[in-house]
């Protein structure tokens, strides 16, 4: 309250009249969250662990949500749909990285590729670049 008389208030934007407001001490929400509320996440994550049985090949298995929804999206990629082509493409780059295939093949180089590519390093690092 601006003003030395605590009568004149003025109610208006973001000046709500007295008896809208909140006592002293006492919350907005005052059950607050109920105990033991689960949010999306723990419900997702709960769904997609459950288990369920499939007929594959004639043999009977057991898998988890998610494991069929990976098995499903696969072979709608392998049969060309574009749509899961690109989701499943998405999903390797964003859980694996766009880097994981060219990481794991430059350690199969050969000895003298390797020495090769040693110089390169090293005459790159002495000479300055003419660009």
């Amino acid at each position: 309250m601006s003003g030395p008389d605590k009568d004149s208030y003025d109610v208006g934007y973001r000046k709500p009249p007295k008896s809208g407001q909140f006592q002293k001490g006492k919350s907005g929400n005052p059950r607050g969250r109920p105990k033991g509320a689960r949010g999306l996440k723990t419900d997702l994550k709960a769904e997609l662990g459950e288990r369920v049985t499939i007929t594959e090949n004639g043999r009977t298995r057991t898998l988890t949500k998610q494991q069929l929804v990976v098995k499903q999206l696969t072979a709608k990629a392998v049969k060309a749909d574009i749509r899961a082509i690109s989701k499943i493409t998405e999903l390797v780059i964003s859980l694996l990285g766009p880097d994981d295939e060219v990481a794991a093949d430059t350690s199969r180089l050969s000895e003298d590729d390797d020495a090769i590519l040693q110089q390169f390093i090293e005459r790159q690092g002495r000479e300055p670049r003419d660009d």
